[in-house]
């Protein structure tokens, strides 16, 4: 009993500390702007509505990478624009760039992104943000991971960030209809995150609490309704709640085509941002219109270079990625992407074969 009323003291304190949540316009979510499989919703606790994990995953659930068997470089740029009439500042931009690479005992991810937005209605400033994570296969089915990230802000006074991420995927494999059924439970942001800074929340009468938000808990579930060797229609659904002060909804769905092909369109749903946009659009045009994505999947092979065959890599695979979302009304953002997977995914199992000693 003494345990709980301890654990009860401090949840209580903890969520007292966070009690005025106000943080800046698109915080919680800045590190979608980076890449084309971020803005187009792809990135999702669960791996997405079709399971993908490249070094980027991380930043959703350090778990996913843990099946992934090959090293995975990955690079992405957005440009964005605003059209306001409230500032002569137009253009914001971000980038990220993240690697792979699988050991026998555990898969590392690292991952680095810069984000540069001078809009008063996305008052982010200039970003630049890291992650290092380690994941492991427990089971068939049970994967764990964990991270460490850091970042620092400037352009609205200077500040740093160090904390924690941990998380889960379970795989259930088929649910009824549903294929390849899977959810993730991912808690993030443990740690110091961004507060000594001078910016506007959505609520512009309230000084803005620390972003991203300390103990954010993701949640999610996914899995494909169609599943064919020449089509795949999957979902997926996360529910966000930054130390349980707001709730942020994120929907995706994909359709593949001969796992070549990739059409994503994902939706987003900020329950504080929404809330708030009728007391103050200039700041907080919140809109709920869709993002769209487009990837394309095929391989290669390098000739005449000995280190790449003597790894096994003179043939492999890329996709590359653009996708498109309308944010906050005034801002437009467009994204490009590249990821390279080094080797052929081995797609058969081991065989067993049984000798008579005898013989």
């Amino acid at each position: 009993m003494k345990k709980l009323i301890a654990v009860l003291v401090a949840s209580g304190a903890l969520l007292t500390s966070v009690a005025a949540y106000n943080p800046p316009v698109g915080s919680e979510n800045m590190e979608d702007l980076a890449g084309a499989e971020a803005l187009s919703g792809k990135l999702s606790v669960t791996g997405g509505a079709i399971f993908s994990a490249g070094p980027d995953a991380i930043v959703a659930n350090p778990a996913l990478t843990a099946d992934e068997q090959r090293v995975n470089l990955n690079a992405g740029y957005t440009f964005m624009y605003s059209t306001s009439e409230y500032t002569n500042l137009h253009i914001g931009n971000a980038f990220q760039s993240g690697i792979l690479i699988p050991f026998k005992l555990y898969i590392f991810s690292g991952y680095v992104n810069g984000i540069f937005v001078p809009f008063p209605e996305l008052p982010l400033g200039n970003n630049i943000n890291a992650k290092a994570g380690l994941s492991k296969e427990i089971t068939d089915k049970l994967n764990v991971g964990a991270s460490l990230s850091g970042g620092i802000t400037w352009g609205h006074e200077t500040d740093w960030a160090l904390g924690a991420n941990l998380g889960f995927l379970y795989k259930y494999g088929d649910l009824g209809f549903i294929k390849n059924f899977r959810y993730g439970v991912s808690v993030l942001n443990l740690g110091k995150n961004f507060i000594n800074v001078q910016s506007i929340g959505s609520d512009i009468f309230s000084e803005i609490s620390q972003y991203p938000t300390i103990a954010t808990v993701k949640a999610g579930v996914a899995g494909s309704f169609i599943k064919t060797d020449d089509v795949e229609l999957g979902v997926s659904i996360d529910f966000t709640t930054p130390c349980f002060q707001n709730l942020i909804v994120d929907f995706n769905t994909q359709f593949a085509i001969k796992d070549t092909f990739f059409v994503s369109i994902g939706e987003k749903f900020n329950l504080i941002e929404t809330i708030r946009a009728s007391q103050n659009k200039f700041l907080c045009n919140y809109n709920l219109l869709p993002s769209i994505g487009l990837s394309f999947k095929f391989s290669f092979d390098v000739h005449n270079n000995d280190y790449m065959e003597s790894n096994g890599w003179s043939q492999s695979e890329m996709t590359v990625s653009t996708a498109y979302k309308n944010m906050y009304e005034n801002i437009h953002a467009g994204s490009a992407a590249v990821d390279i997977d080094l080797g052929m995914k081995d797609k058969e199992p081991p065989k067993i074969i049984l000798i008579d000693m005898e013989d």
